[in-house]
């Protein structure tokens, strides 16, 4: 809506009523989802970080008992740790990412496959 008047008055309380409902939308829809989807975000980096740590346990179980068994289950298992280190890496760096999106899509790019 656009009101053209001279009167400077009626100007400052449309400038003032535009802040308020602003400030309103801002609080009360805007900043609460944002804050949500952080949480999420954070949670779901957790979560990918406890996998991740149970896998590397696994894997170096797994390799201490593969050592005895030959060469070409080694090599599996070199295999596996070749892709769980990358997988770490790509976990840090996206938690080192944050929110920007441009920061995630390197990310993908160097250490996704």
């Amino acid at each position: 809506m656009v009101l053209v008047t001279g009167n400077w008055r009626l100007w400052l309380v449309g400038m003032a009523t535009s802040l308020v409902i602003f400030a309103v939308v801002y609080f009360a829809v805007i900043q609460p989802n944002q804050n949500t989807a952080n949480q999420v975000l954070k949670s779901g980096m957790q979560e990918t970080q406890q996998a991740l740590n149970q896998a590397q346990k696994q894997l170096s179980t797994a390799s201490g008992q593969v050592s005895s068994a030959g060469g070409q289950a080694g090599a599996a298992a070199g295999q596996a740790q070749q892709q769980l280190s990358a997988a770490s890496q790509l976990t840090a760096c996206i938690s080192a990412a944050g929110t920007d999106v441009a920061k995630v899509q390197a990310c993908d790019a160097k250490f996704g496959k």
